[in-house]
Parts: C-alpha cells; structure tokens; sequence
C-alpha cells in the first residue's frame, strides 16, 4: 500500500508539472509566432490549420478510451488478449487517419480553396499549409495507442518529459523563424511544426515497441 501510494503521489507530481510547464511556454511561444509569422500568417495557420487542433482537442479522450481497454486486460493478465487490444486499437486509428486523409483531400481541400477568404498570393501558402498541417493531425493521431499504453503502464514521467519536449521543440520553432524573415515564414512554420509531431511521434512508438510487449 505504501509503494502504491509513493507511485500515486509520484505520477501526480509529474502530470501537475508537465501541465504547469506546458502552459507557461505554449503562452509564451504563441507571443514569440505571432510575432515573427505576423497578424496575416497566423490567422491563416489557425483558420487552415485548425484541423490539428480538433484532434488535438479528440486525443484525450481517444486515449482515454484505449487505455481503458488496454487496461482491463492487463488487470485479468491474458498477454494475448492485451496484444489484440492494442492492435486493434492500432489499426482504429490508421482506419480513421486513412478517413481523415480521404475527407481532407476532397471536402476540406474544396473548402479551403473555395470557402474560406484569403488573399490571392496567399493561396499557394495557405494550401501548402492546409496539407502539412493534414499530415500534422494523422501523426497526432497515430500516436494515441502509444500514449494509452504510457498511461495505461503508469509511466507518467515519460508521458510528461515527451510532453515538456515537445512544448520546448515548439519554443525553438518559434525562435528559428526569426532567422527566415527572408523566406515564406507561413510554409516554414508549416514545415517545422509537422517535424515536431512526427518526432514526437516516433519518440512515443520507440519508447513504447522498447519497453511493451503488447506494442
């Protein structure tokens, strides 16, 4: 009892750590976006983009979800069963980002380029943006399986260092583009914020393949 009370107390501070964290420098790094993208640059990444955060905001409870699963199955100790589990939970999520890819290269690249009101000689950058942030929100997606095992292991100081990561790779996203002012800072951005998803991403999978054998 007083292990599993060490580890209760131990996961909280970690999460309470992670979310005070990520809080201060998301502030901080949306000061430091605005800034350098400019009012026009960023308002068309938050309108085109605004896919990524519709998942962004559907991961915790599709995590949720899995994890509630995987963990039923870790309590009756069936290690088949488990395995099944994530694969199935697995192949969700590839089924759902195929749909996403699927909607978004028709209705939401119809929508972009036909509803919405951007300027003429933005419409290149708005669409190059509009794409990566697509393949931005399926990399998000793919990584909730291996964020329900973290949590569902209990390794919430691996959960909250990924996340501290990628709210610091997002920060210096936001300072490298103060030496691109030359170039289309729209599409940069675009660009530099897929390589932090993917990144995260593969730091989830290769953490999770590693130490999971259900993964």
């Amino acid at each position: 009892m007083e292990s599993h009370n060490r580890r209760i107390a131990r996961n909280t501070i970690f999460l309470y750590l992670r979310m005070f964290f990520t809080m201060a420098v998301s502030l901080y790094t949306s000061r430091v976006v605005l800034q350098t993208l400019g009012v026009n640059n960023y308002g068309i990444y938050n309108i085109v983009g605004g896919v990524v955060a519709i998942f962004s905001f559907l991961n915790g409870s599709m995590t949720g979800a899995t994890q509630r699963f995987l963990n039923f199955e870790m309590g009756r100790g069936d290690a088949v069963k488990l395995r099944d589990v994530f694969s199935s939970a697995m192949y969700a999520h590839l089924g759902i980002g195929a749909a996403l890819i699927l909607l978004g290269e028709t209705v939401g690249l119809w929508f972009v380029n036909t509803q919405l009101v951007i300027a003429p000689e933005r419409m290149a950058a708005a669409n190059w943006t509009y794409q990566l942030s697509l393949l931005t929100a399926v990399a998000t997606l793919l990584q909730v399986p291996y964020n329900a095992a973290i949590i569902a292991h209990e390794r919430m100081d691996v959960f909250a260092y990924l996340s501290i990561m990628q709210s610091l790779l997002k920060l210096g996203v936001a300072f490298l583009l103060l030496f691109v002012a030359e170039a289309d800072t729209l599409i940069i951005y675009a660009w530099l914020m897929f390589g932090v998803s993917f990144l995260i991403f593969a730091g989830y999978r290769m953490y999770c393949l590693r130490h999971f054998a259900e993964c």
